[in-house]
Order: structure tokens, then sequence, then C-alpha cells
């Protein structure tokens, strides 16, 4: 491919926004907290009473989707490191599978196992486990082959926050087909795959979700290689970067002022009379979703890329936060029930984990600890199976190990 202008080596603005998301739903699962009997049930309890609320307020309301941004930075990614290397058969299945599998499978494992131990301890000191419901045998094997979340389970099992992860691995499985084949040259099929992402959300709903948002990324990418391709990085780099924060601002004001929601629910109950306000707001709700994954999110990553190839790349300290944001994503929701059992040992009342100062110890503790997993942890396993299968020196941050820790 004849590119006028080169990729940075490094995006350290994916680094910095990688770990901003993983921040967010991290964030967003504070109100695990709040559940009543440790069950989760929507609309269970007063969300003004979340730490800092005035101001993390669209976070806990809508921070579920920074998921999707995990989807879309993936495809983005992948078709980016990989497809190539994959068409031209310069990277076999077994290669793929073996530099992704090093990457998930040591931390997923421990975190599994662990979740295991801390589900048996709340069964058995509260009489129930602690929000995941799923904590069988069954759903046991389905996450060691990370299939909990392709349409086969039950519910959300063990440590709930790896749905995502296990999408992952189907979409990794869907990708290498597709690249294989050389199909990723047909950019019609990615823009049907999107659709098909829609369409299966009514039946495998995770998978669906996370298809849509690959397949975006992967267009993303493409539109990304177009504009170095053509030379016209700095001629629509300074109009992105005005719609895309033109895009932000309409978004938090309209969730702080709602004016189109009043709109949209005056118009729709006029449409549709036998609707409840109810169904109008989940209406409103899916829209707004649907625009932040498909204008937002999208519009976010082509600025953030363009504005690194044109202007260079940012401070390196950014990938700190990019490399640590999968054990943060992996770990929180073990230190979220390790904090619940150490509580309830000393009997002491559950309010306490209600508090800001808790939130704030909380991300003291987990931030340095994802730190520590990373270096000391993860990448050095990550280095021994990749070593032991195909004899590969230790990673030096080059262009083939940027990737996307969800």
């Amino acid at each position: 491919m004849n590119i006028s202008q080169s990729p940075p080596k490094h995006f350290y603005t994916l680094d910095a926004i990688r770990g901003l998301a993983a921040i967010v739903v991290i964030l967003y699962h504070w109100q695990f907290f709040y559940y009543a009997n440790d069950i989760w049930v929507k609309g269970g309890f007063e969300k003004t009473a979340l730490p800092f609320y005035p101001y993390l307020s669209a976070i806990y309301n809508d921070g579920v989707i920074a998921v999707d941004l995990f989807f879309l930075l993936s495809g983005f990614i992948f078709f980016w490191l990989y497809a190539r290397r994959i068409a031209t058969r310069k990277m076999n299945f077994s290669k793929f599978m073996v530099f992704r599998m090093s990457r998930l499978y040591p931390i997923h494992l421990i975190t599994l196992l662990s979740m295991a131990a801390f589900q048996w301890l709340m069964l058995k000191n509260a009489g129930h486990y602690f929000i995941i419901q799923y904590n069988d045998s069954y759903h046991f094997i389905l996450n060691l082959l990370f299939m909990q979340s392709w349409g086969i389970e039950k519910g959300a099992s063990f440590n709930g926050p790896s749905w995502s992860v296990s999408v992952e691995v189907f979409l990794y499985l869907a990708f290498f087909v597709i690249c294989y084949l050389k199909l990723q040259n047909k950019k019609w099929l990615l823009f049907f795959l999107m659709p098909v992402g829609i369409f299966l959300q009514y039946y495998f709903t995770l998978i669906g979700k996370g298809m849509y948002s690959f397949f975006l990324g992967a267009l993303v990418y493409y539109l990304y290689v177009w504009m170095l391709k053509e030379n016209r990085t700095k001629k629509y780099l300074s109009p992105l970067i005005v719609f895309t924060g033109l895009l932000w601002v309409l978004l938090f004001a309209e969730y702080y002022f709602g004016f189109l929601r009043g709109i949209f629910i005056k118009q729709y109950l006029h449409t549709f009379p036998h609707k409840t306000l109810d169904s109008a707001e989940t209406a409103f709700g899916l829209g707004k979703n649907f625009v932040f994954r498909t204008l937002v999110s999208p519009c976010t990553i082509l600025v953030l890329t363009l504005w690194e190839t044109s202007k260079g790349t940012i401070n390196k300290k950014w990938a700190l936060l990019g490399n640590c944001s999968y054990a943060m994503y992996l770990i929180h929701f073990s230190l979220q029930i390790a904090f619940v059992l150490i509580v309830d040992a000393f009997h002491i009342n559950r309010l306490v984990l209600r508090s800001p100062i808790t939130l704030l110890i909380f991300f003291l503790i987990l931030l340095p600890l994802s730190l520590m997993i990373y270096y000391y942890f993860e990448l050095p396993a990550q280095e021994k199976i990749r070593e032991r299968f195909y004899k590969i020196e230790k990673p030096k941050l080059s262009i083939a190990e940027v990737e996307v820790k969800t």
C-alpha cells in the first residue's frame, strides 16, 4: 500500500483513552455496593447517593457505553497490526492465537480463580453471591474457554466484566477468517457486518454489540489509511476537531439540559400513542447510545490518530495508563468483593463502602496494583509463553506489540 504519510510507531493517545475508558467502566460499577442484598436490580437505589455524584453523574448513568469504545479500538488496532500480516501468510492461526492468548489468558485465569474463591466465601459468610449469580461448574468451564458470553450461558458468571474479553476472543476468530480469505479488501463486507451486529443483538446481545463496534473500528482505520494515502491529513484534521468537539459539547449539553430528550419523547408518544413514557425513555436512551457508538467514538479515535500522525506522538508516560488498563478492568471486580469481605469480617457497616473516601482508597490501591501486575506478572507471563512456542525475543514496545487491552 502506497501511503504518502506513515503512521507513528505507537499511538499514545489511544493508550490514554483506553485507560480512561477502563476507569469510566470501573466508576460505573461502583454502584454494585448499593444493590440490596447484593442482587443487581435496576433502579433499586437512589443514584444521587453515589460518591461525587454531581461531578460523575454522566459516568454513573451512562458509563457502560465506554465498553463500546474498547471494541472500536480493537477493530482499529487489529486491522492496523494484523490484517496484512495474516492476508500475506506472515502470521498463521496458531501464532496469532498464541500472541492473543498470551496477552489475555494469564490474568484472566488468575482473576477467574480468585473470583471463584471470593464468591465461595460470600456464599459461605453471607448466604448468597455478590452481584454475579451463575458461579457453577458449567459456567466455570465456559470461562476457562473464554466462551462465557457466546450465547450459551445462563447469565453473567464469576468475573462479570470479563464478558467483553470473551466477545473479543469470538471477534478474533471472525477477524482471522476474514483476513485469511483477504476479505478485508472488500470494504462493503465490513459495512455489511455492522448491520449484522445490530441484528445479532436481538439473539446474541453481547456478540452483536461487540461486532458492530469492532468492524466500525476497522472502517475508521481504513478511512485513516485513505487520508494518509491521499495526503489529506492536514486538510481534514481541523474540521474534524471542530466537528468532534461539537459532538462532545452536544452530548454533555443534552445530558445536563435534556433539550432533545423532551422533543423526542413528545414526538415519540404522538407517533406511537399506545406506547408508555418508559418505552419512550428507553428508545431515547438507545438512540443516544447509537449516536455515541456510531459518531462520537469513531470521530474521536480518528481525530486522535490523525492528530498524533500530523503533530507527533504525545508523551510516552501516557502508555502507563494504557498498559495497566487490562489489569484494572479485570481485577477491579475482585477488589470490590475483597472490600466487602473485609468489611464483613470486621463487622463494619457496609455503608462505609459508599463513602467518597472509600472510593479514593479503592483507586489508590487499584492503580499501583494494576501497574505491578502488568510489569511483574502480565508481561513476564506473556514473554514466557511466546518464547515457549515461538522462541520470540522479549518485546521492546515495537509496532507489533501495540495492542488494545480490553
